[in-house]
């Protein structure tokens, strides 16, 4: 039963779960987005690609251009990359 289990956690993790979260504002004009990408979507390569793409959309849809000021990478049960991206819309 624990290999079952052990083996189903590990094909969940492998397969194509990403997700990312809306553009959060933390002070004027600097926001905060992150994504969320297992090995099938591209892992930390991949995770970073939405993150950026859901920052570029947000500064567009105000009409800004991006700074990009920081960028963290740090990882997800049990096998997902995770990227933080700070950005300014100016």
């Amino acid at each position: 039963m624990k290999m079952i289990l052990a083996g189903s956690l590990l094909v969940i993790g492998v397969t194509g779960c990403a997700w990312q979260s809306d553009p959060l504002k933390v002070s004027d004009n600097t926001y905060q987005v992150s994504a969320n990408a297992s090995p099938a979507r591209g892992a930390a390569t991949g995770a970073r690609q939405m993150a950026l793409t859901a920052a570029n959309k947000k500064c567009d849809s105000l009409g800004k251009n991006i700074e990009v000021t920081n960028t963290e990478t740090g990882w997800a049960f049990p096998t997902n990359s995770v990227v933080t991206v700070t950005f300014r819309c100016d």
